[in-house]
């Protein structure tokens, strides 16, 4: 049971770090990040009464040219510590282009090593049609191609990270579910979170924060059971970056917290 439990740990981050306040709505401008901005997590999981510290989920951004035009390079990494890869190995990989001034994903790239257990998956939209073209490799499976249809508020999994962070968490009201809809693996999902209040929270290092408070319906399925499974707290302040996250799983807990942060567009204010 723990092989699977390490490759639970790190997969379902990209999503617990996107969820708070994305609601059906566009990108209206970006006060939170810039390029140069780079973030990581260490993922603790436990397995009856055991905590173990399995890996190191980062978060960067990056400016370069898409297609010969400007464009903001969005990347998360998960791996395993080198400590436990002799009991399952994890390298995972995903990439994101987006324009800076609209927010608009251009392409999507998923490269995952698990164990020996590799997926490699492209999504690239065409704006003009509203259309996601993917095409999916996994193992000696045959390439999967699907087309999605999409809209113009549409999101990967790692531009939806960084777009949430640019919403007004302000508007939200307390234990009121907001939709939303999230593209996994050629398919689009609505889950919901809902906004439980503010609480202070402690970080990896010691360092405390001011934070807002969110729960998640996740999809049912391999990893979790359906329900709330997931809380998250960001920090209560224009950059909007999750400090902790709890999620259960059907095997397990997982806790990721805050361990680095560098390039931050304001700087972070610790409680004293």
């Amino acid at each position: 049971m723990i092989r699977p439990i390490l490759k639970y740990t790190l997969l379902p981050l990209l999503l617990l770090f996107g969820l708070p306040g994305l609601k059906c709505q566009c990108y209206k401008g970006n006060s939170a990040f810039n390029a140069g901005e780079k973030i990581s997590y260490e993922i603790s999981y436990n397995w009856g009464p055991i905590w173990v510290d399995a890996g190191l989920v980062t978060f960067s951004i990056e400016k370069e040219l898409f297609n010969g035009k400007d464009a903001w390079h969005l990347r998360s990494v998960g791996k395993t510590y080198s400590s436990y890869d002799f009991l399952f190995k994890v390298r995972d990989y995903y990439d994101s282009w987006v324009d800076p001034a609209t927010f608009k994903f251009h392409e999507f790239r998923r490269m995952v090593y698990e164990g020996g257990y590799t997926v490699i998956n492209n999504m690239r939209y065409d704006h003009k049609k509203e259309l996601i073209y993917s095409t999916t490799k996994s193992n000696n499976n045959p390439v999967r191609f699907d087309t999605l249809k999409g809209n113009a508020c549409a999101f990967d999994m790692v531009s939806a990270v960084y777009f949430v962070r640019t919403l007004d968490l302000s508007v939200l009201q307390k234990d009121i579910k907001t939709p939303v809809s999230v593209m996994i693996d050629d398919n689009i999902y609505n889950i919901y979170i809902r906004y439980l209040g503010k609480e202070i929270v402690e970080d990896k290092n010691g360092n405390r924060y001011n934070c807002v408070k969110f729960s998640a319906r996740m999809v049912e399925g391999t990893i979790f059971r359906g329900d709330e499974d997931v809380i998250v707290w960001a920090t209560d302040d224009s950059n909007k970056i999750p400090v902790y996250i709890e999620a259960k799983i059907l095997i397990g807990t997982i806790k990721a917290y805050l361990k680095d942060v560098k390039g931050v567009k304001s700087p972070l204010k610790p409680l004293k």
